[in-house]
């Protein structure tokens, strides 16, 4: 069977698990990448969006590869564009198998499985059940059997049950990586990999509460072994010749005795610098020798916040900010550059508090602060919350499952983000010297930038300092060159598509 994945823009680890199980039982798969000029959740500029549009390459390449299968993976805000390049495929390929899996789907099921040019859902986990799907279809066998598929068949819908987890990762093959390097050959300078799937945490605003709600009772967290991560990084830096690594873990360091046996096997074989996630209260002295050990250039520690109220009662990450402190300060000490998040747009946060936010990380000092303002995605816990709050209307709620938002930094309350906006700056700027900073805090300084996007300047600082080590925010630079080249010279044959692979 010929099978078409169509994504969006950015490299997905899911995708390429998906491919690689597939053609490992004979199939042949291709990506269609969507580039999404001036059309992405970090920029989107619509009247240069336009003038870089390739949605007709793109259907062009889709339908010249005549996939017997065409998958999406959507995200809440790729949905729509999804919907509508799934509803041209169908109009013009009828016989074109058209599948829909990824968080969104599996978030609302319910609401995707009724789009007339969707034949069949992926709920949950999708190696397996693709696969089963996909040679169903092959044999004309019946579907009605497949854990986590919803298909239509008959003029009826089957909804299956979930299949348990995959629980030996180690049986996977690795991913497909040349479904992305083939088409943009400048992303294969990094390279992605994870060594964990799922997170013990159950965060509102994430949608793992979503997936662990799709699978109760099981762990919430599965381990590839360490003999596993270093076959697949050793055989990927023979064939790619990597400069980097990106660990895309939610909590890489949550197991000291796996980081320990990994650290000496990276060591030894790999060696290349290191980029991963993790959360404070799972940082300690033996840990960051560790990280130091795999040559860690930079960790991401998830804050969100230091407000305990909003922490605590609203985003339920249950931390204490001495352990953020600590953990900065530990990796610092030991020349690991630590970068934090934080979430602007929380329920029923004040300006009091938002202030406070900005001065705690002046007194912190994390070598970066990166903002990020709450997205409301279907069936999330934090829906609730800001229903209660007010900060979301009914009406509202509705839509976000309904019409799920185009642009993933979406604010719902425009005017009052536009007001806050200006605390925004205030943590971009919190890297001053703490005498100077209060001054301009005190002096009305960052009123002035009510209202005035810092996104723009954010990307600019981004672009000349030390993060230009992080794998997708170079690659973000990378495919704009790569498509821009393409318009330029030659807008035939764009996505460099290899068949047969």
């Amino acid at each position: 069977m010929r099978v078409m994945f169509v994504y969006g823009a950015f490299e997905n680890l899911g995708i390429e698990y998906l491919s690689s199980v597939l053609k490992l039982n004979g199939h042949d798969t291709c990506l269609a990448l969507d580039p999404l000029m001036f059309s992405d959740p970090f920029l989107t500029i619509r009247p240069v969006d336009r003038l870089f549009d390739y949605r007709e390459e793109l259907l062009r390449e889709i339908i010249r590869y005549d996939p017997d299968v065409a998958a999406f993976s959507a995200t809440s805000s790729y949905f729509r564009r999804a919907i509508n390049i799934a509803g041209d495929i169908k109009r013009i390929s009828p016989r074109t198998h058209i599948v829909f899996g990824g968080v969104h789907v599996s978030s609302v099921p319910e609401k995707v499985i009724t789009s007339d040019c969707v034949d069949s859902l992926i709920v949950g986990e999708g190696e397996y059940a693709f696969l089963e799907l996909v040679e169903a279809l092959e044999k004309k066998k019946t579907r009605e059997n497949i854990g986590n598929l919803w298909t239509k068949t008959g003029g009826s819908i089957i909804r299956n049950p979930p299949r348990p987890y995959i629980d030996d990762l180690d049986s996977l093959p690795f991913p497909d990586k040349d479904l992305y390097y083939s088409i943009i050959p400048g992303y294969a300078g990094g390279y992605t990999a994870i060594a964990t799937r799922g997170c013990v945490n159950s965060c509102a605003y994430c949608s793992s509460p979503v997936m662990q709600a799709l699978y109760p009772g099981q762990k919430k967290m599965r381990f590839r072994s360490v003999g596993n991560v270093i076959s697949e990084l050793s055989a990927a830096k023979k064939r790619y010749n990597f400069g980097r690594l990106r660990i895309n873990d939610n909590i890489f360091t949550i197991d000291s005795e796996w980081l320990r046996e990994f650290a000496e096997a990276y060591e030894k074989y790999i060696g290349v610098p290191v980029y991963c996630f993790t959360y404070p209260d799972y940082i300690d002295g033996d840990k960051v020798r560790y990280l130091k050990q795999i040559n860690t250039y930079q960790v991401c520690l998830g804050v969100q916040s230091p407000i305990p109220s909003l922490r605590g009662d609203v985003l339920n990450r249950i931390s204490l900010n001495s352990k953020t402190a600590e953990a900065v300060r530990l990796l610092k000490n030991n020349g690991i550059r630590c970068v934090t998040d934080v979430i602007l747009g929380i329920p029923g946060e004040t300006d009091e508090q938002l202030e406070e936010t900005a001065l705690y990380f002046n007194r912190l000092k994390p070598d970066r602060v990166c903002v990020f303002w709450l997205v409301y995605y279907p069936k999330l816990p934090i829906i609730d919350k800001a229903l209660a709050s007010g900060e979301l209307s009914e009406t509202q709620g509705r839509d976000i499952e309904n019409n799920p938002y185009e642009a993933a930094n979406t604010v719902i309350n425009r005017r009052q983000a536009g007001k806050k906006l200006r605390y925004h700056w205030m943590i971009l700027f919190s890297f001053l010297p703490r005498i100077l900073f209060l001054l301009l805090v005190k002096t009305g300084f960052f009123r002035l930038l009510q209202g005035v996007d810092p996104s723009g300047i954010s990307s600019f600082y981004t672009m000349l300092g030390r993060d230009r080590l992080d794998i997708p925010r170079m690659r973000y630079y990378t495919r704009y060159w790569h498509f821009t080249k393409k318009i330029v010279f030659s807008r035939m044959n764009i996505f460099r598509i290899r068949y047969g692979g």
